[in-house]
């Protein structure tokens, strides 16, 4: 029978975690196993993805109600080196246009909004992944 997985809250404060042999240890000695999941951000519109589906907060539930205790939201690079050579990030709907096109790009960032009525035209790509990671923490 496979062991069951730690509740999240049961054991995320049981830290920090160590190593003894091959297992991983919380705090009080108990074994930690990683359940985990990857969710990409680093396609051409350098957003988190799906959010033109759900919106972060169902996302983030969904993931959460799996029992996952770890989720790696990856993020491009090249955002990072964008930001840094532009003296500034670019907005998600820029972001859309520039990657999808004037003809997809706005349907697409359209649904993100819809799904996601906390961003606007104002919203950049990097505040994106900060309230993404914010809530998967």
């Amino acid at each position: 029978m496979p062991a069951a997985v730690p509740s999240v809250s049961a054991r995320a404060l049981n830290t920090p975690f160590k190593t003894n042999k091959q297992w991983i240890q919380d705090s009080t000695g108990k074994n930690f196993t990683y359940v985990g999941v990857n969710w990409p951000g680093a396609a051409d519109v350098m957003i988190p993805e799906g959010l033109q589906y759900a919106s972060i907060e169902s996302i983030v539930s969904k993931i959460k109600s799996l029992k996952m205790n770890v989720v790696r939201l990856t993020f491009a690079i090249e955002m990072i080196d964008n930001i840094k050579d532009n003296g500034g990030d670019v907005t998600i709907q820029n972001a859309f246009n520039k990657a999808l096109g004037t003809t997809n790009g706005p349907k697409v960032y359209q649904q993100v909004i819809k799904s996601n009525p906390q961003f606007n035209e104002k919203t950049t790509r990097i505040q994106v992944e900060i309230h993404a990671n914010s809530l998967a923490a």
